[in-house]
């Protein structure tokens, strides 16, 4: 069997990897000769991890840090879709403070005008692409509103909670669940509405990976792709829903019922395409603000023929997919 060392986000962002694990619990990358082994990994740290060849692959987020991490000598490159933005996919969210929104001071993304935003402070991370948008979407910029550095989780919850500041965003649906019961702040508005299409993840190969062990990232991504359809077929099918459940429960740690009841499945493209088109638009405004190389191109940073050749081997995904964008 030959090892590859996953790397997955920590904590209730496990659930992020869920395509991801259900090919590992389904026994799919074990089928390909493959000993997938599991890493928890703090989001910007992977990133890290995988352009240092610590790490051989990774289901993580393509913005800001990929970019600065990337190196044209040893690059790193997307090679499969693990979740795109679409209605009632992606757990992410601009939330408020309550009596912004009961009051009606804050309805659509024009009324951000003025508004205290909490936000990081590395200018790129992807909380400054998501405001950006939804700030473009408002006929605004950053000019527009006033900027207050704010740690994400609990430091943004408490500044929400004492009306240091009025909108921020909350990633993963625990922190808006418990934002929420505890009256600090509302979801105002899903990170989908704010970016429809957008790339949330992609599977991401080392350049050692890719090099060294070439026909283990072949049968990486055949199986990937198998676990990423049984993952769709569930949740946007009801195809063999429970069992699923149960593999991403027994991979995650987290009760089935907390899966098949409170979790925003990823929306996943079942062919495996990544929206070119949403990594371009980030790129290119991460690139406008100077703040990554303006030689990092498409064509760098996506291979396409791995899942090509998954593909070829297992066809398109039979039936009607739902529309992603």
């Amino acid at each position: 069997m030959a090892r590859v060392r996953l790397g997955v986000i920590q904590g209730t962002g496990r659930l992020y990897a869920g395509p991801t694990l259900v090919g590992v619990g389904q026994g799919y990358f074990a089928e390909q000769g493959l000993e997938v082994e599991v890493r928890q990994v703090e989001g910007r740290a992977g990133i890290s991890m995988l352009a240092a060849g610590e790490l051989d692959v990774a289901p993580l987020g393509p913005g800001f840090y990929f970019y600065s991490d990337w190196s044209p000598e040893r690059p790193m490159v997307m090679v499969a879709d693990q979740g795109q933005m679409r209605q009632g996919r992606g757990s992410g969210a601009i939330v408020a403070r309550p009596a912004l929104v009961e009051s009606g001071a804050l309805k659509d993304f024009a009324d951000l005008r003025g508004k205290r935003i909490g936000i990081s402070r590395d200018r790129g991370d992807h909380d400054w692409l998501t405001f950006a948008a939804a700030l473009r979407r408002g006929g605004l910029t950053f000019e527009d509103v006033e900027l207050v550095t704010t740690d994400f989780g609990d430091a943004r919850h408490k500044a929400l909670a004492a009306g240091t500041i009025d909108v921020s965003t909350v990633g993963r649906l625990s922190s808006i669940m418990e934002g929420r019961d505890a009256g600090a702040f509302v979801a105002w508005k899903p990170e989908y509405e704010v970016q429809p299409g957008r790339q949330q993840f992609a599977v991401m190969f080392s350049h050692r990976f890719r090099t060294e062990q070439p026909d283990d990232a072949r049968r990486y991504v055949l199986a990937y792709l198998q676990g990423a359809r049984d993952y769709y077929g569930a949740f946007e099918q009801g195809v063999n829903r429970d069992a699923v459940v149960g593999v991403l429960a027994g991979q995650t740690g987290y009760e089935p019922n907390a899966i098949a009841n409170e979790m925003v499945p990823t929306g996943v493209e079942p062919n495996g395409r990544l929206n070119l088109d949403g990594i371009a638009a980030d790129l290119d405004w991460l690139q406008e603000q100077r703040l990554v190389s303006p030689t990092i191109t498409i064509e760098k940073i996506v291979d396409p023929s791995y899942l090509e050749q998954a593909l070829a081997e297992l066809g398109p995904y039979p039936g009607k997919t739902v529309p992603i964008r």
